[in-house]
């Protein structure tokens, strides 16, 4: 498992650290897709398995679901809408219109839209806060489910 100080570290220190906002868009999905892995752990599954299928975040993310329907029923619109996201930036040569998708993401995941959402500084912050409150969640719900099994 991931220890919660590391956790916190990746995501808002070395979030942070970027102001290109497709870079944290791509190491944010990262660190959500690791945190998929720690659900998967939790249940009892071989990661070096799960890792030889090479499986994408999407068939990630299906698999936690298979594994416990209830796992996250509030989370999966949000965590499915930040690949779909993602994948447009990653396969599209030019797609100028993320700004707008990440920042109705962020919102939709915090619950809030900032009165000034429109500034490059509340708009990082947001979304790095977005993905801080998933990858928080993602790790909670791996934790509750490794005490689970003890």
């Amino acid at each position: 498992m991931i220890p919660a100080p590391v956790l916190e570290h990746a995501v808002t220190v070395t979030l942070k650290k970027y102001d290109d906002m497709e870079m944290i868009l791509l190491k944010g999905h990262l660190i959500l897709e690791q945190m998929l892995n720690q659900i998967l752990m939790a249940h009892g599954l071989d990661i070096k398995r799960i890792e030889s299928m090479r499986l994408m975040y999407g068939k990630t993310l299906e698999l936690v679901v298979a594994l416990n329907s209830q796992c996250l029923r509030n989370e999966y619109q949000n965590l499915k809408k930040i690949n779909q996201i993602r994948n447009k930036i990653a396969h599209k040569i030019f797609y100028e219109d993320y700004d707008v998708e990440l920042k109705e993401w962020s919102c939709a995941v915090l619950g809030y839209a900032p009165k000034t959402i429109g500034t490059k500084r509340t708009y990082k912050n947001q979304v790095i806060k977005a993905f801080s409150f998933l990858a928080g969640k993602l790790q909670g719900m791996a934790d509750g489910i490794a005490s689970a099994k003890l």
